[in-house]
């Protein structure tokens, strides 16, 4: 037999248990586990189902790990999936909790989109936003979607882009292909980089 000796609540979590079982620690557990299945002292955990009680802790734990994980920022579904692989839970565990995230509206790749192209639509060209947001699991047609509903205008973006970094510099060739370089390499196209110096010659010129 094995015997449950006692049943403590964690001092650092109120709500999880630490199960002992003929003197030792065996293993800790929810408190709505504990109650749920009739956890406590003398019980003979031969007539639990331990396996599955621990599977069902493991969902519950991830799952309240991954909410205060996603109370700090948004985050995407790979962000979550990296936190939880990061955290030793097994694939079932996380899958599990990455439906109920779902569920709840808790991720939501698309509207993660949205929301960075808002924020970075004055700073980064599409080719660089699409770029970043594919390395962090977002799918091409969701942030497709996303940018549909987002007012970007890139040429405009460009150019403000441009002006800051003209600002105080004189309007030369090497100045401008310096302006030029650098909205190609924060992802703006040929044709939106082109427009932003265009515009550029044309305020001196007026």
């Amino acid at each position: 037999m094995s015997i449950i000796t006692s049943v403590k609540i964690q001092e650092k979590d109120k709500n999880r248990c630490n199960v002992m079982v003929d003197g030792e620690f065996s293993f800790s557990l929810s408190i709505d586990l504990i109650i749920k299945y009739g956890i406590k002292k003398d019980v003979d955990i031969i007539n639990l189902p331990i396996d599955e009680i621990k599977k069902e802790d493991s969902k519950i734990y991830a799952l309240n790990l991954a909410v205060k994980y996603l109370s700090r920022s948004l985050k995407t579904k790979k962000q979550v999936v990296t936190y939880l692989n990061n955290k030793g839970f097994d694939y079932d565990v996380i899958s599990f909790v990455v439906d109920k995230l779902k569920e709840y509206n808790y991720i939501n790749d698309e509207e993660y989109a949205k929301r960075y192209l808002e924020t970075k639509s004055n700073s980064e060209g599409k080719r660089l936003s699409d770029y970043k947001l594919m390395m962090k699991g977002i799918k091409k047609t969701d942030i497709d979607s996303a940018r549909e509903n987002v007012d970007i205008d890139s040429k405009e973006s460009a150019f403000l882009i441009a002006q800051k970094k003209i600002k105080n510099k004189e309007i030369t060739i090497e100045n401008l292909s310096k302006v030029y370089r650098c909205l190609v390499g924060k992802g703006f196209s040929y044709e939106e980089a082109n427009f932003a110096i265009s515009k550029l010659k044309e305020d001196v010129i007026d």
